[in-house]
Parts: structure tokens; sequence; C-alpha cells
């Protein structure tokens, strides 16, 4: 690769001495100091030295942060995790910036991942805490009638889900249908077997049925409205249906749910002939 320096001669004959290593100490010193644009300068001289090594990008994702430039630090701190997926910090930093961007349940994923790699450490579940009840507090604010954007309205939905709000996810997902309605997108059979699940917990079956067919029925190939579909049959004692779906979903994704699904419908059935 080549290094990429700018100045005059002799700034790029002193760059070109220092290490990676050099120049995140002058990029430390910065940053302790409080000079956070000179701190981002000497982390992108490092980074352009060694531009595999995830601490500057952590690094330079802390500069980012502390002037508010979060997206920039987000970028970092992906960068960073993509490079030590196992390295706590990155998870922690992107899981800052999220929450400063207001993106509150990507945040509560970021804090989740950092506590699989240091359960113990109550700073980040501090920071999960507080970013769970941020995305709690954002979701009962809003109202699907006002969203406009159908992803987000999925986004939303799978937060009440996760929260085991049914009828509010439900709410989300009805919406997201609704503006995708006249003009269907690839997303659109995931809107109804999202729904689909929140029924599925209500006991809804026959409201399961329906969605998912509406799913497979603008995409099918889609596993997992068939498998939704088949367990919502079980609920039904439809053995042969869900027999037949289960079947289906092996044929385009062999899972282990689908596999034991398929061997209990089709006993039966057998039973009930």
């Amino acid at each position: 690769y080549q290094r990429r320096v700018h100045g005059t001669l002799s700034e790029c004959l002193f760059f070109f001495a220092m290490s990676a290593a050099d120049l995140k100490n002058k990029g430390n010193d910065a940053f302790k100091s409080g000079r956070y644009p000179e701190a981002i300068s000497w982390y992108s001289k490092a980074i352009d030295v060694d531009p595999r090594n995830e601490t500057l990008y952590s690094n330079r994702a802390a500069s980012f942060s502390a002037l508010n430039k979060h997206q920039d630090a987000l970028n970092d701190a992906e960068k960073c995790i993509e490079l030590k997926p196992t390295w706590v910090k990155g998870h922690f930093r992107k899981g800052v910036a999220l929450v400063k961007l207001g993106v509150f349940d990507q945040a509560v994923q970021a804090f989740s991942a950092a506590l699989e790699i240091e359960p113990t450490n109550e700073d980040i579940q501090a920071k999960f805490n507080d970013a769970r009840a941020q995305m709690k507090k954002q979701a009962d604010s809003r109202s699907p009638a006002r969203e406009r954007d159908p992803a987000e309205c999925k986004r939303m939905g799978n937060t009440q889900f996760k929260e085991g709000k049914y009828d509010d996810a439900i709410a989300w997902y009805s919406r997201a249908i609704e503006l995708t309605e006249n003009n269907p997108t690839e997303d659109t059979p995931v809107y109804f077997t999202n729904r689909a699940a929140c029924y599925a917990q209500n006991q809804n079956f026959k409201q399961v049925v329906s969605d998912t067919t509406q799913a497979i029925a603008l995409n099918p190939k889609y596993c997992k409205a068939y498998l939704r579909r088949a367990m919502a049959f079980e609920g039904l004692e439809k053995w042969q249906k869900a027999t037949d779906d289960y079947r289906t979903s092996m044929e385009l994704e062999p899972t282990p749910a689908a596999t034991e699904g398929f061997r209990r419908a089709s006993k039966f059935a057998k039973e009930m002939m």
C-alpha cells in the first residue's frame, strides 16, 4: 500500500520516520489535552501507516464522539469491530455513537454484544440499561399513523415485539404493510410475517395463517413464512397442512425447527387418518 502523507517535504520525511505507535501516542497526548481535531489528525496518520490496527479506529472514534461527529464515530467503531470482533471496545464505541444518533434499538444490540464479551462490566451494563430505557420511551411516544417510512415502521415494530407489546407491534407492522400495499417491495412479505409472529403470541392462529399466506403469495420462496404458517396449522390441529408447510420449509432451508416440526406434524397426520 501507499502511505498518504501530505505537507512539505520535511513534514513528509518526518512522518515517514514515525511508527504507527509514535503517531498514536501523539494522538493520545492531544486527546488527553482536549485537542480533538489534532488527535484525529494524528490517528489518521497512524491509520495510514497501519490500517489494520483496530485500536487506532477506536481512538479516533472517541475523538469524533468528543466533537459530536457521531456518524464518523460510528463508522470507525464498525471498522474496529470488523478488524477485531471479539474486542469489547469496538462494540462499546458503536453503542455510544448510536445512542447519540438516537438509534436506540441498535445501540441496545451493540451494548448487548459488548456484554457478551465482558458480562460483568458495570459501565457497559449501565449504558445498556439507559439505551433500553430510551428505546422504550421512543417507541411509546410515537404514532404509527404519522410514520411515512415502512422500514422505520418495521424497526419500531421489532422494538415493541422485543418488549412483549404485541398489539403495539401489530400496529407498526400494519402501518408498514399499508405504506407498501399498492406497490409491494421485497420487504412487504417480511412485514406480514412479522405481524404473524405477533398474532402467534396472542394465539390468533387463523390470522397467522392469513398473514403468512399473503407473505407467501408475494414471495413463494420465503422459508420463514412457511415455517410460521406450519406452526399455526399445528395450533389449529390441521396436521396435514402443517406437514406440507414444514416439508416446503425444509426444502427451501433445512433447519432443526422445520425437521422437528415435520416429524411431529406428520406423526399426528398419520394418526388422524
